[in-house]
């Protein structure tokens, strides 16, 4: 599991005070899912491992498990001959704290429902913390970097207008690796999820600027994403949903917009689904899949 470096006294404090309270629960709930993907990348996909294979179809087989007591919760993922604890957290009342596997920063770069997940880099950092549920909607945290000595502060707030729910978030961070490599970002979004009968559309935009971690002399790159979707279910078993994500920060004469298509069908307990994401050739993929919950 990572290590969770907690690097201010508000922290230890926090933590103490959250577990000094705790009732663990005697029986864990398990829940998860298990399901089979066939992919094929387009042939000019910059995915690393898939040199050599593009424009051909590959598969893989993945089983999520959650685990969770009422305070302590969990996500394993299996793949392939991999066991990955994805996320691990305690909760006690208002306060959480532990490997979330993400930020609250990005929390207001909202999504359509989507499986290949094409959006561009809000460029957040950070996946563990300490989180404080001021009220209802509005959440503040302590956020850290996994074998980085770092400490940043981020938040996010959300409000149903009626006509749209609205999210905002905001974080800062700034930290080192162990080499010594500076690890920094200031980054904001803000999102809309815009109910319209059985479909619900999505505009949001992630901004800011972050340092890469690959170069100690490195200047800041700036963040600037957009995503436009919209998921329709017609039905109780079949969803349908675009998405359309720009990057308004890309190099000169690179692709700057993908688009994603998916459907889902669900029989039984079994959900089929399908996805393409076309128009940015490092990103062009085709997916087929089948998962169940249990």
């Amino acid at each position: 599991m990572k290590a969770i470096k907690l690097a201010s006294v508000f922290a230890v404090t926090a933590v103490a005070a959250a577990v000094s309270t705790a009732t663990f629960a005697a029986e864990p709930v398990f829940s998860g899912q298990a399901g089979l993907e066939m992919a094929m990348l387009g042939d000019k996909h910059d995915d690393a491992t898939a040199n050599g294979n593009n424009d051909t179809w590959g598969s893989k087989g993945e089983v999520n498990l959650n685990i969770d007591t009422g305070v302590v919760s969990t996500l394993i993922e299996f793949r392939g001959a991999t066991a990955t604890i994805v996320s691990a957290k305690v909760t006690q009342g208002a306060v959480s704290f532990g490997d979330f596997d993400g930020s609250i920063a990005d929390d207001g770069y909202l999504k359509a429902d989507r499986v290949i997940e094409g959006e561009y880099g809000d460029g957040s950092q950070t996946d563990l913390g300490i989180r404080y549920a001021v009220m209802p909607g509005l959440t503040v945290a302590l956020e850290m970097a996994t074998d980085q000595n770092g400490v940043g502060a981020a938040a996010k707030y959300s409000q149903d207008l009626g006509v749209a729910n609205v999210t905002a978030s905001f974080g800062t961070y700034a930290g080192e690796t162990t080499s010594k490599l500076k690890d920094e970002h200031t980054i904001y979004a803000i999102g809309a999820s815009i109910p319209a009968g059985p479909a619900t559309v999505t505009v949001s935009y992630a901004g800011g600027e972050y340092y890469d971690k690959a170069a100690k002399t490195a200047e800041a790159s700036k963040v600037g994403s957009v995503v436009v979707g919209a998921t329709f279910a017609p039905t109780d078993a079949l969803k349908l949903s675009v998405q359309h994500s720009m990057n308004q920060e890309a190099a000169k004469n690179a692709d700057d917009s993908n688009t994603e298509v998916a459907a889902w069908f669900k029989a039984g307990d079994v959900t089929y689904y399908a996805a393409s994401l076309t128009g940015d050739k490092s990103m062009e993929k085709t997916v087929i899949g089948a998962k169940a919950s249990f």
